[in-house]
């Protein structure tokens, strides 16, 4: 997103610690990064929390902005390859894993609307760039199952153990990654013994390291700690719930969607607010017991690493974002992978009973369709006059939204209008 002197990412605000106008994470990870633009460097971005601890992602914006200093479109041709290479590595975990309509599943995902906040929005390299080795260590994971035991086969888990590592040093949400290779495993082979969960160890000490420090992170650096965050383990449990709902909704029925949605009001004391997580509960319960059914496996496969991976933004721990949202596209980046390559099976195998007029004419269609809507909610991050218009539009209650709007006015010398 452009800022309009730097001609960079999205907004120009206060530090966060002033209530009346706040600091996305633009400034703090680019524009106004002393690591990045300032005297120090390469050394701070790995031993210092400078925005917060991405040192994979910093030291790439550190990179691009030594080649084109802060022109926004090296930086969006940046995110746009990894969330390209993502979808090619998507497409190939699926393939590998024989799920039918592979390519379709890939497609889906790349092309859906709710990724263009991920895409579009460049301090969301994290995003992009964690998918990539996500998803290589997944593939690397896959082909080890395959040749083990063996020095070659020894290779193949050292590569997934090695972009694991560089999938959390670009963004520690990667943390669920163990839970999904436990979860593929199952699936290939229908069963767990010690040795898969013995063999996990190196992937599962990787994630507690950066779970804990992250936890503090948010907590102590990014200041997730106040009334905003109080809320009691049944409310966060219906805000879990809740949020599972939304996110599938979403894929479902990608409008509209915006930059800041509405903050939900919690009620732990209305016993139909926690209906969404029962659901939930008894979906997944449900499949695992017909789990010896292709379908329904597949079923609880898909459900489960959508859950797994949207774990650690659905309540249970602090986050800052929450104080404007329990719920925002980009947290979906990853999970919507799961959900959206079974709907790409499920229509594989349906439109086998079509000719391939029908089944490319149909696939076509819907891809246009994505893309449409995608290329649309794009168009609202090219500047701070756009997203802030846009998510006022969507969301008259975000205070935070109509500030930066009139602080955007101020530096453009449009004082009537701010």
């Amino acid at each position: 997103m452009r800022k309009p002197n730097s001609k960079c990412c999205v907004t120009n605000k206060a530090p966060r610690d002033q209530r009346d106008q706040e600091q996305w994470d633009d400034d703090a990870h680019v524009t106004t990064n002393p690591v990045i633009i300032g005297p120090q460097g390469l050394k701070e971005i790995w031993t210092s929390a400078k925005a917060n601890y991405f040192p994979l992602t910093l030291t790439s914006f550190w990179l691009q902005h030594a080649a084109w200093g802060l022109e926004p479109l090296g930086y969006r041709l940046v995110t746009l390859a990894c969330h390209l290479a993502a979808a090619f590595l998507l497409w190939r975990v699926l393939v590998r894993l024989r799920v039918p309509g592979a390519w379709l599943g890939a497609a889906l995902w790349a092309l859906h609307p709710v990724q263009a906040e991920s895409v579009a929005w460049i301090c969301e390299l994290k995003n992009t760039q964690s998918a990539v080795f996500f998803l290589a260590s997944i593939l690397c994971h896959l082909r080890w199952r395959e040749v083990s035991p063996g020095a070659f086969g020894r290779r193949w888990y050292a590569a997934a153990l090695a972009c694991a590592l560089l999938a959390i040093l670009s963004k520690p949400s990667t943390v669920m990654l163990p839970v999904v290779l436990a979860l593929l495993g199952w699936w290939e082979s229908r069963r767990w013994t010690w040795r898969d969960v013995v063999l996990l160890g190196p992937f599962l000490a990787l994630s507690a390291v950066a779970a804990g420090w992250t936890i503090w992170e948010q907590r102590h650096n990014s200041g997730a700690l106040g009334p905003e965050w109080n809320q009691t383990f049944p409310e966060r449990l219906v805000i879990a719930g809740r949020a599972i709902a939304f996110y599938l909704g979403k894929l479902a029925w990608p409008e509209p969607l915006t930059f800041i949605y509405p903050r939900w009001r919690v009620a732990a004391d209305d016993i139909g607010a926690f209906l969404p997580l029962v659901a939930a509960a008894a979906v997944m319960g449900a499949l695992w017991l017909r789990r010896r059914r292709t379908a329904e496996a597949a079923s609880f496969l898909a459900a489960a690493c959508f859950v797994a991976l949207l774990f650690p933004v659905l309540g249970f721990f602090n986050v800052y974002f929450f104080r404007y949202s329990f719920v925002g596209d980009h947290f979906q980046y990853l999970a919507s992978m799961a959900p959206l390559a079974l709907a790409g099976a499920g229509l594989a195998v349906a439109a086998n009973r079509l000719g391939a007029f029908a089944r490319v004419g149909g696939a076509s269609a819907l891809l246009a369709g994505l893309a449409f809507l995608t290329a649309r909610e794009a168009r609202e991050y090219r500047d701070n006059e756009a997203l802030w218009r846009a998510t006022v539009a969507d969301n008259p209650g975000v205070i935070m939204a109509w500030l930066n709007l009139g602080d955007t006015y101020v530096k453009a010398g449009r004082l009537e209008e701010a």
